[in-house]
């Protein structure tokens, strides 16, 4: 198992309710392409972000550029950057995100990654979040998702 498995398996030993998005739901969604780090949507909800708390405190977690975590900032509201035992992983707000995190899940496909089973969000939704952020990246993501699959659902918009 590698970093990215240890990482999920963690999240879901300690019950963090979470989403992937990012990278490895671009390759489980037929493109290959290489990634640094696990990047999921968060619940919001206060015994979600207890959760999480706790398993950065087990981790011993950092910002990824090794400084200490604030205190008090693991929030609901704000995304999460951490560097992990494991690897990096970033954390991602509904409210940063655009897309609610129960959309979000309800429309998740459980799969494996590395040996672990983990919600990854729809091609839509992944399509709307990088419509959303936008970045040179993202439109390189697009297009290549494009490629394997032609037109392009959208969450944000149910007509296509």
């Amino acid at each position: 198992m590698t970093g990215f498995g240890r990482i999920l398996d963690d999240l879901n030993g300690a019950g963090v309710r979470y989403v992937l998005i990012g990278g490895i739901a671009l390759i489980r969604h037929g493109v290959v392409r290489a990634t640094r780090d696990v990047d999921a949507v968060f619940d919001p909800n206060p015994a979600n972000v207890e959760r999480i708390r706790a398993l950065v405190e087990r981790w011993g977690a950092t910002r990824p550029d090794g400084s200490p975590i604030p205190e008090g900032s693991i929030v609901g509201e704000r995304t999460i950057h951490l560097a992990t035992p494991h690897g990096d992983l970033d954390l991602l707000a509904e409210n940063v995100a655009s897309v609610g995190f129960s959309d979000l899940l309800s429309r998740a496909e459980t799969r494996r990654v590395d040996g672990v089973e983990a919600p990854i969000c729809s091609l839509a939704d992944l399509v709307a979040l990088k419509r959303i952020a936008g970045r040179e990246r993202d439109q390189v993501d697009l297009a290549d998702l494009e490629a394997a699959h032609g037109e392009l659902p959208d969450s944000r918009n149910p007509d296509t």
